[in-house]
């Protein structure tokens, strides 16, 4: 982002306050929304301006602006959808009586609890598979 002279910004301010007074003015009725254009330019002017400034001047809600303005950074991306649960049941015989029991939480909430009697199970490679998925 490159800086701009404060007297430069000010009157692009002005300008695109000019800008929406014409629109206000000329639009057919009061609840018409804004053309794309001059959210464009509002949302550059945040990049120089305080954001409530820059609302203010140009009589838009601050909270609207903003989300705005996010929603047009590079990026600005929606959270990745969470992995759908599956349950798997491995049923061992029943007179293996279980020795350890391991559960493992991922940060997404999904749990692995495993219950086993081998002396040394191969845990590594399925934690590896269950922490790496998603």
């Amino acid at each position: 982002m490159t800086q701009l002279p404060l007297a430069q910004v000010e009157e692009h301010l002005q300008h695109v306050t000019r800008q929406f007074a014409q629109w206000r003015a000329s639009r057919p009725t009061s609840r018409g929304r804004i053309p794309p254009p001059l959210w464009t330019q509002a949302i550059a002017l945040t990049a120089h301006l305080p954001l409530t400034r820059v609302a203010k001047q140009l009589g838009l809600t601050p909270q609207v602006l903003k989300r705005r303005r996010d929603a047009t950074r590079p990026g600005a991306v929606a959270p990745p959808a969470p992995c759908p649960s599956h349950f798997v049941e491995v049923q061992t015989p029943a007179w293996r009586a279980s020795t350890a029991e391991v559960e493992v939480q991922r940060a997404d909430g999904t749990r692995l609890r495993i219950t086993y009697s081998d002396a040394v199970p191969a845990l590594v490679p399925l934690l590896q598979t269950f922490l790496e998925t998603c």
